[in-house]
This record gives C-alpha cells, sequence and structure tokens, in this order.
C-alpha cells in the first residue's frame, strides 16, 4: 500500500469468527485491507487476502458474464425436484434471500457446521440457561471450558470477556478458568481436569448427583473438588462448542450439562455460553426461525415449511442422493469448499476462492468488507452491524439470489 493514500477506519466489526469483535482497526487504499490494531491471526489473514482482479463468473469450466451464470443456475433449480441450499457462510441478507429462494423452488435448507443442530435439539427438547459475553466480561468469577481450548476457534474469547475488567469496574478480578477435556492455550493460567471426550456426559451425571446431595458411592477426588468450587462461584459460566462434540449422539452430552446448570441454579447463579456463529451458522438460524417458525433442516413445500432435523440433514441428503441439484453458499472463507458431489451443483463463493468442481460458480464479496449487512454473535442477543470497507466490484450475493428467485415460476 501507498501510505498517502491509507485510509484508517476505527471501529470495525470482524465477520470472521462468532465473537464478531467490533473494536478493530483497519487501513485501506481502496483496493487491499489490512488489520492494524486489536485483530487477531484469524481476522489479520481473511481482511489481507488479495482480492482477484475481474474474477469470472464460470460454467462447465468455463469463463462467462454474470448473468449467463444466473441463467444457467436458474435452469437448474428450474429443472430440480428436491434441490439442496446449503450454507457455508452467509449474513442475514443472503440468508434471507436464499429463503426466499428455496420458497420459490422447493428445497431444502440446511448448514454446513453440524454443531449447531446438536445445541438446536437440546434447546428444542428441555431448553436451557445461557449468559451473554458481556456478562461474563462484568460478572463471572468462575469460567469452566468443557471439550474446547476455546481460542481455536474464537481467537479473542479471553481477551474480550475473559481476563477481568468490564463495564462495571476495570479493576474486577479476572474470574477461575478450569478447562475439562481440553488443554489451555498458551498465556491462559488454568486448571485442568483430563476427561475423554466421550466421557464428558458422565463426569457431568456425577456432578449433578453431587449438586443434589446424591454421592456416588465412588467419586474421583478432582471432580469432588471441582463440585465444591463450583458451589462456592458467585456469578459460573460453563462454556462448550458443540462444533467440538465430534462423536456419537454428542447432543446427550450438552443436554447432561444444561440439566446440571438448571440443578445449579436452585442454590447458586450459574449459567451456559453455548459457542457459535462461525460461518454464520447462528444468523442462519436466527433467520430462518424468525421468517418460517422453523430451524435450519427444513424443507420448503407448497403445504408449508416441513421441518425434518434428521431426515433434511445435509450430509445425509446428499449420502443418499436423495436431492437432484446443490446450491451451496460461503462469503466468508474462500478456503472452506463445498461437500464433493456429482450432482448438478451452483457455487457462490467467496471471491478469491478457486473455482471447484461445480456446474456454476459465481464470485461474491464478503459482507463486512465489500458490502454492508449483519451478522448475529455467538450468544444470540446482538446483531452486530457490518460496514462496507471498500469498492472493488464484487456481485452482491443477495442480489444474485433474488435474481435467481426472479427467474422461477412459483413453486407448486
Amino acid at each position: 500500500m501507498n501510505p498517502a493514500s491509507l485510509v484508517l477506519l476505527d471501529h470495525v466489526s470482524c465477520p470472521f469468527c462468532g465473537l464478531l469483535c467490533d473494536d478493530l482497526s483497519v487501513t485501506g487504499d481502496g483496493k487491499t485491507l489490512a488489520v492494524v490494531a486489536r485483530g487477531c491471526d484469524k481476522s489479520r489473514v481473511q481482511f489481507g487476502q488479495a482480492f482477484p482482479a475481474n474474477a469470472p463468473c464460470v460454467v462447465d469450466g468455463n469463463p462467462v458474464s454474470l448473468d449467463a451464470a444466473i441463467e444457467r443456475a436458474t435452469a437448474i433449480l428450474r429443472s430440480s425436484t428436491q434441490p439442496l441450499l446449503l450454507s457455508g457462510g452467509a449474513d442475514v441478507a443472503s440468508m434471507r434471500a436464499l429463503l426466499a429462494l428455496a420458497d420459490r423452488c422447493g428445497a431444502v435448507v440446511d448448514h454446513t457446521n453440524e454443531g449447531l443442530m446438536r445445541n438446536i435439539l437440546v434447546l428444542q427438547d428441555s431448553g436451557w440457561i445461557t449468559t451473554t459475553l458481556t456478562e461474563i466480561r462484568n460478572r463471572a468469577d468462575l469460567v469452566l471450558c468443557v471439550g474446547t481450548d476455546v481460542v481455536s476457534r474464537f481467537p479473542r474469547f479471553f481477551e474480550r470477556c475473559g481476563m477481568g475488567g468490564g463495564m462495571l469496574g476495570d479493576q474486577r478480578p479476572a474470574p477461575e478458568v478450569i478447562f475439562l477435556s481440553a488443554t489451555p492455550p498458551a498465556g491462559i493460567n488454568a486448571r485442568t481436569i483430563d476427561v475423554a471426550p466421550n466421557q464428558i456426559a458422565e463426569v457431568f451425571a456425577v456432578l449433578r448427583a453431587l449438586v443434589n446431595n446424591k454421592k456416588p458411592q465412588r467419586v474421583e477426588p478432582q471432580l469432588e473438588q471441582l463440585a465444591q468450587r463450583i458451589q462456592r462461584a458467585r456469578y459460573g459460566v460453563v462454556v462448550w462448542s458443540a462444533a467440538d462434540f465430534d462423536f456419537s449422539q454428542a447432543e446427550l452430552t450438552i443436554q447432561a450439562i444444561c440439566e446440571w446448570v438448571k440443578d445449579l441454579n436452585k442454590t447458586i447463579r450459574f449459567a451456559g455460553l453455548p459457542l457459535g456463529g462461525n460461518q454464520g451458522d447462528i444468523s442462519a438460524h436466527q433467520t430462518i426461525t424468525w421468517q418460517s417458525g422453523f430451524p435450519l433442516r427444513t424443507r420448503f413445500t407448497a403445504q408449508g415449511p416441513d421441518y425434518d432435523p434428521h431426515r433434511y440433514a445435509a450430509r445425509r441428503l446428499l449420502a443418499t442422493d436423495a436431492v437432484d441439484a446443490l446450491l451451496y453458499i460461503a462469503e466468508f472463507d474462500s478456503n472452506f469448499a463445498p461437500p464433493a458431489t456429482t450432482l448438478p451443483s451452483i457455487v457462490l463463493g467467496r471471491a478469491g476462492m478457486l473455482p471447484p468442481p461445480c456446474t456454476v460458480f459465481i464470485p461474491v464479496g464478503t459482507p463486512g468488507i465489500d458490502r454492508s449487512g449483519h451478522l448475529y454473535r455467538t450468544d444470540n442477543v446482538v446483531a452486530v452491524p457490518l460496514k462496507k470497507l471498500t469498492e472493488r466490484g464484487a456481485y452482491s450475493a443477495p442480489q444474485v439470489l433474488n435474481q435467481m428467485t426472479g427467474g422461477l415460476a412459483c413453486f407448486v
């Protein structure tokens, strides 16, 4: 960059993880960007990604105009009897446009992050008690991280809400941090308790028994000590990332944690924080739920939305050839490629993504860089506005999707 042409942008929101940190300082010259303050390695890489000049749309391996690409994509959806619209990263505006398209062509809508559904199933079945990032920063004196080091997916978590200070007093001491079935990241002073991931549910069954004064015959001393420390907490928080619970029936582990939290709240103040929001998964869930009344894994039909979290799981649909076309969108990460398939496929990928094997590829801009937008934060309570930072001539995913919708007759 030429220093004379740089513009400093403050209070920039970062769309590249669920924390949506809104305090970055970014410099730009109209074409390239660089994070210069309060970022993380992920934000620096993603904001600094080079934008290919005049990247063309591609149809059957050949460069074409945008209109030609949209025409071919519309033809694929028009001839499909059961398409899958799969998000690998989209903001609220793109999800709204995706849902309008799904309603027009009778598609199933899902997100690539299967961890999100583990949380949703628990929330639907029995509910939970959760908190926010601000409450942790202001009030928490104990943070129990379960099955995740947190920072590999949410790099600034401890900086933003876990290391003391806060709106109610900058001198508030940092909370005690304990890692259960996870290794603390560098620089975090924390106690660890080693547990196999598939045994986390058993641990919380023991902790729940202790909360209810039903001591099992044999309890590991470190678990008994943990239970005692938790009972002394003024405001405790248990943190997990469902994406890290990659084992069979992981939702039962999440439910065990949530039921334990409920029991704790009979005598002390304790809450959960299910971390998510990467690749816009929480925004996808919020948008479809508000608009249809149902979460992801819903099929849109002439009779109305049809929700089935097992039948309409994207991985299952693709593995069993239960769909006959795929539309995939990934606005935030050019390395977040679509699932491999031999189906007629349409990919709206972040500009800079190498065109994957697909029928139609359309490079699109990134919300928070190439256009304004909104994303929901990991704690579900804030829709963070994203600013347009530069003008690089990138195609807008919502506009592209709306053009496809306009080219389709009403679904019958």
